[in-house]
């Protein structure tokens, strides 16, 4: 969907209006600009400002919900900035980081997404040192100063707890997956939590060659922007290829839990499925990288979801690229 320039400006401003006054409201799980639902139908002619829940709330339920504390107000009520006013739409769903951990069933060890990699490459398992889990290795990334090639993926992934240090170990495969101290294979640099984006990188250690390649999909191109109705693909260690469609942008959301603490994420983008019934994500699918699948170049990075229903939300590349100071390689 192109919008007009204005009517963008709009948005962001009614946008800003909204997170001011709900983001801390106890039943709101995501406050973002995009495509509404009637009956349970995405709209693609319409844009709204929405609110996701945990529960919705019908007309009789609401006032007691409001009695309760379980909800502040009734968010169905338009958004007026400026003399311009945009409907509100209110979906449920509720979200949490896609880090696979040793206490869920395991998927397959055959799945190639899940064994040592050489080269590297985007798509396949990765964890941290200290956590027996696994999630995805997102892609090859330059330090804008030195040059100095990473790997990236989400705070969950690689730092991982807030006792983290620099030099921490990145294992391929992840823990769970069967990695260890010999398959070391980037340390712990930076990461992008203090701006609210749940992203990190860490310097490859050169024991393995990381290249620009998501299995199954190839070489990413560029970085794009995600757009309203845009299909959009990724390459995950957890649910492989899977597609979906941009229904949500410029969001923010309330206080995760990180390692006992809780915080917000901003620049959130909204993806559905492409097809109604479809995975579009799964726990183990975090730090994936979400790309145009028309471009192929990079939008998003992938880092929580939902499955009932099913959505996955990721942070907008570029605000990642340049909040840790890196490029996507995008040589061939």
């Amino acid at each position: 969907m192109n919008l007009h320039p204005m009517t963008r400006a709009r948005a962001r401003l009614a946008l800003r209006e909204a997170t001011r006054a709900h983001l801390f409201d106890p039943n709101v799980s995501l406050i973002d600009f995009g495509l509404p639902q009637h009956d349970g139908q995405i709209v693609e002619d319409e844009v709204a400002i929405r609110f996701h829940v945990h529960q919705k709330f019908s007309n009789f339920e609401l006032q007691a919900a409001i009695a309760r504390g379980t909800t502040r107000t009734d968010l169905s009520q338009p958004i007026s900035v400026g003399g311009f006013q945009f409907q509100a739409d209110v979906l449920e769903g509720t979200y949490r980081p896609h880090l696979w951990f040793w206490w869920q069933p395991r998927p397959s060890a055959a799945d190639p997404r899940a064994r040592r990699s050489d080269p590297l490459r985007g798509g396949v398992s990765i964890s941290d040192e200290n956590h027996n889990g696994f999630a995805t290795l997102g892609a090859k990334v330059l330090d804008r100063s030195t040059g100095a090639e990473m790997l990236l993926s989400n705070w969950h992934v690689l730092v991982a707890d807030w006792r983290a240090r620099h030099g921490q170990r990145i294992y391929q495969p992840g823990r769970l997956d069967g990695g260890s101290g010999t398959d070391t294979v980037a340390t712990l640099m930076r990461d992008a939590m203090a701006v609210n984006l749940d992203a990190a990188v860490a310097m490859l250690s050169g024991s393995r060659r990381l290249i620009n390649d998501q299995l199954g999909l190839g070489p990413v191109t560029g970085v794009g922007q995600a757009d309203l109705g845009m299909i959009v693909v990724k390459s995950g260690r957890r649910t492989g290829i899977t597609y979906g469609r941009v229904t949500g942008v410029e969001g923010t959301s309330p206080p995760m839990r990180y390692s006992g603490l809780n915080r917000i994420i901003s620049h959130v983008i909204t993806i559905d499925p492409r097809e109604y019934g479809a995975d579009v994500s799964g726990p183990g699918d975090s730090g994936s990288l979400w790309l145009d699948a028309t471009t192929m170049e990079a939008i998003g990075l992938h880092f929580a979801g939902s499955n009932s229903p099913e959505r996955a939300l990721a942070n907008d590349i570029q605000v990642v690229l340049d909040a840790l100071s890196v490029n996507l390689d995008t040589r061939r």
